[in-house]
């Protein structure tokens, strides 16, 4: 994920990052399963926040390496900047730093944390620059938003896991799927077609989320990844901004 894949998002995607735009189904977790798959319902339709009594602030480490191209390390930070009375939060998102950063606007009642969301759809604009260095296909972001979709439905495995976070043992869930692997259209990406995702949750963990983890293989050298991002949380801190 890079700088020219963040300015994309700002012309084409800033509505659906709003940091509410993925909160909780209202007609709660029981109806959404009706609706949606295992792997929709963990990722989206859950009240991501609800462990978030007070202000805090949640930092992730990002870092990307692998043989392919020129790795980068860099940060995400999440504010939750106010609890309210109904239990929703008043929250701001700062995703990477410097020239990196993607502004993210931020929101007065939401129950999401946006991290999340930002990151897959960088993501997909990262699968469309690498599989088209020449730019011919501009909008085969879409599609590759549309196959992890897809794998989300109907493919993506959900299994309990337990880490260790600040020295405490969480239980929480996993998230594994390949959107590409049986891609009818791999051969126009063959190189990238078989990236495995891997997103670790739990309730018990203020603001949800714990790791993202994508891995392209190279089919040549078994040892060494082509490429390989991790976002993981390191640090759950008071907001020390807010008003006593």
């Amino acid at each position: 994920m890079i700088k020219s894949s963040f300015s994309r998002l700002l012309g084409t995607a800033l509505v659906g990052l709003s940091l509410a735009a993925n909160a909780a189904d209202p007609k709660g977790p029981a109806a959404a399963s009706l609706e949606f798959s295992e792997a929709e319902t963990v990722l989206w339709m859950t009240d991501q926040l609800k462990s978030v009594t007070k202000p805090v602030v949640l930092t992730y480490q990002f870092e990307k390496s692998g043989s392919f191209e020129s790795g980068f390390k860099d940060s995400v930070v999440f504010t939750v900047h106010k609890v309210k009375s109904d239990g929703m939060k008043a929250a701001s998102l700062a995703f990477f730093s410097g020239e990196r950063n993607f502004p993210v606007p931020p929101e007065d009642s939401t129950n999401v944390n946006p991290t999340l969301k930002v990151y897959f759809q960088g993501d997909v604009y990262e699968m469309n620059r690498l599989s088209d260095p020449n730019g011919v296909a501009r909008e085969r972001w879409r599609y590759f938003q549309r196959r992890i979709k897809l794998a989300l439905a109907e493919s993506a495995a959900v299994t309990p896991t337990k880490f260790e976070f600040d020295g405490r043992q969480y239980a929480g869930k996993a998230i594994v799927f390949q959107p590409f692997v049986t891609d009818p259209k791999r051969k126009e990406f063959e190189k990238f077609a078989d990236k495995t995702y891997r997103v670790i949750v739990s309730d018990e963990l203020p603001g949800y989320l714990y790791k993202i983890e994508t891995v392209v293989p190279d089919k040549n050298v078994a040892t060494t990844p082509l490429i390989q991002e991790t976002l993981q949380l390191t640090s759950v801190t008071p907001y020390v901004g807010h008003n006593q």
